[in-house]
């Protein structure tokens, strides 16, 4: 976790919406996945609002898994999600 916000810190009303980078590697990019996806799920920021959950579902989207995704990605995948709900 690359972050200079630590237990205690008071985010500042200025504040940059990027707080902290989670960053993991692994030999092939399933592996890296599947780790990013434990790292998410165990990962606790209370304060603020995270996309914590939203980056869990790219992480489970079929077409980011099997790197058919290009800048559009989040346009194309969660538009359609919003307008099935």
């Amino acid at each position: 976790m690359d972050t200079n916000v630590y237990a205690g810190y008071t985010i500042p009303h200025t504040y940059d919406s990027m707080i902290g980078k989670l960053i993991v590697h692994d030999s092939c990019r399933e592996k890296a996945i599947d780790k990013m996806k434990s790292a998410l799920s165990e990962l606790v920021i209370d304060g603020v609002k995270t996309n914590i959950q939203f980056l869990i579902q790219i992480m489970n989207n079929p077409s980011y898994i099997s790197g058919k995704y290009d800048t559009s990605f989040v346009e194309k995948e969660f538009s359609k999600k919003s307008e099935e709900d």
